[in-house]
């Protein structure tokens, strides 16, 4: 069992840095990739509700649909910041 994947991991397996170090570079992201990020997040986070809901775990389940709502919120904030910096960034 040694070789498993842990089911909630203390690490992102596929990226060397720290948990600081990923919130930096995801912060270096052009906003409009951020959002895109976020929109993933919200997905999975939801997904995630809906099985603990499902799994009559339905404390967890609301805390993470509120979760999910707060990057929601999180996202469309980085959607405006990215159509006031948009115009001003160089085609790459």
């Amino acid at each position: 069992m040694s070789g498993e994947k842990p089911k909630h991991p203390l690490s992102v397996e596929r990226y060397s840095g720290s948990l600081e170090e990923l919130a930096k570079d995801i912060k270096d992201l052009r906003y409009d990739k951020v959002s895109e990020l976020l929109g993933y997040l919200v997905e999975e986070f939801k997904g995630e509700a809906d099985k603990d809901l499902a799994d009559r775990k339905t404390r967890l389940a609301s805390k993470l649909y509120q979760a999910s709502e707060y990057l929601a919120d999180a996202r469309e904030e980085i959607d405006s910041a990215w159509k006031i910096s948009k115009p001003y960034m160089k085609e790459e």
